[in-house]
């Protein structure tokens, strides 16, 4: 047991060392509102039943944008109040623009088709940036990363926003989610060309639009349920650059409006974050119990030496420290640090039962549609970017 706990001691140590001075090398960018000037550039949100948050996104969007930025906003198949919003909103503000989607083809993912079409829509731009419809943004964020992307020769750039929460448990378990984030995805490796690691984030994915058509645009991710990552991989893998930064200063989002529709959301695309495969699930159960939640546990076990509580509290410490900077780097109170071994624990419920409700009903259900696992494993195992595994 002892063995056993300076084992965690010592895992939990060199990870430390290891990880946390690159995570904090990330650069973390700022807004630049004095400076709108910007190269042409289109922003493109997939909309479906937005209604309670797409507003207040696109009004903070739309109100901080330059002279050489448009928004296409696609609506995909809403069927509550969003195609009335948008249509309110285009009479305000003559640089947004809607198309819908009443119909999704076949071999398509509602998201992914969206995101194709708002692309198709864009016209001719140097750079296009795929965000959600509940991201809010600063003034000048849009150009903000253009001009940061375009200094330094970037084909792609994403970036981690700030996440308002509603309680103190939602919080934690997001902070839980942020360090198995540094450790599965090592962001800090984006840059490196060669390197197995790409990263790509929903609420702002921006690519250079050349690139991005050479690599297959959308159509290349059209069965990835997770597209934003996939479209971190895709631009990655066909040679363009890459980059993750910290956008709290720029965007941020209520991610989700409760533990538990965080746990239900992540029903649909927790086995696809590791490719369905169900060798990955078991490995990261692995890891995650043994390395990271057992030194919360190995204390409170009867008979356990002195020694060995005293290692496994100092693992504990550790990853507490991990999980108190991701609390920060997502604009969280540090407090919800505190909650990161339970955070731990739902996410494998979570996991399996993402695992197992895709085994069983051999299917992914998305949005009020429902996709063949098989056709969804079958993109996965053909997709250029199976390297990043």
């Amino acid at each position: 047991m002892t063995l056993f706990a300076g084992i965690l001691a010592l895992v939990a140590l060199l990870g430390t060392l290891w990880v946390a001075p690159k995570m904090a090398r990330i650069r973390l960018l700022e807004p630049d509102p004095e400076d709108l000037e910007a190269q042409p550039v289109a922003v493109v949100i997939a909309a479906r039943d937005e209604e309670q948050t797409i507003e207040p996104a696109l009004r903070s969007l739309l109100d901080g944008l330059g002279p050489a930025t448009e928004v296409v906003v696609v609506d995909d198949r809403s069927t509550d109040g969003t195609p009335r919003i948008l249509a309110e909103l285009q009479a305000e503000y003559g640089r947004l623009r809607s198309v819908r989607v009443d119909e999704l083809p076949g071999g398509w993912l509602g998201k992914s088709h969206a995101l194709a079409r708002g692309a198709e829509a864009a016209g001719e731009v140097d750079w296009i940036v795929f965000t959600d419809a509940d991201v809010v943004f600063a003034r000048g964020a849009v150009e903000s990363v253009v001009r940061y992307a375009a200094g330094r020769g970037l084909d792609h750039l994403t970036g981690g926003p700030a996440i308002r929460t509603r309680s103190f448990t939602l919080a934690g378990m997001i902070a839980a989610f942020g360090v198995l984030f540094g450790l599965f995805t090592q962001p800090w490796r984006a840059p490196v060309p060669g390197a197995r690691s790409a990263v790509g984030i929903g609420a702002l994915n921006l690519v250079r639009r050349r690139t991005y058509a050479e690599a297959g645009g959308h159509s290349a991710l059209r069965m990835c349920v997770i597209d934003d990552l996939g479209l971190g991989r895709m631009m990655k893998s066909t040679g363009g650059r890459s980059e993750f930064v910290y956008a709290s200063a720029l965007i941020n989002i209520e991610w989700y409006p409760s533990l538990r529709s965080m746990m239900s959301g992540l029903v649909k695309n927790a086995f696809a974050g590791v490719d369905f495969r169900l060798t990955a699930v078991i490995g990261a159960t692995g890891f995650i119990g043994l390395l990271l939640i057992a030194p919360f546990v190995l204390p409170w076990v009867p008979g356990v030496p002195p020694l060995a509580r005293g290692l496994a509290a100092f693992a504990a410490l550790l990853h507490l420290r991990a999980a108190w900077k991701a609390a920060e780097r997502s604009g969280l109170p540090p407090a919800t640090a505190a909650f990161f071994p339970i955070g731990l624990t739902l996410f494998l419920f979570t996991l399996w039962r993402s695992t197992l409700t895709a085994l069983v009903t051999r299917s992914v259900v998305w949005r009020g549609t429902s996709y063949p696992l098989r056709d969804l494993i079958a993109a996965c195992e053909s997709a250029p970017w199976r390297r990043f595994r």
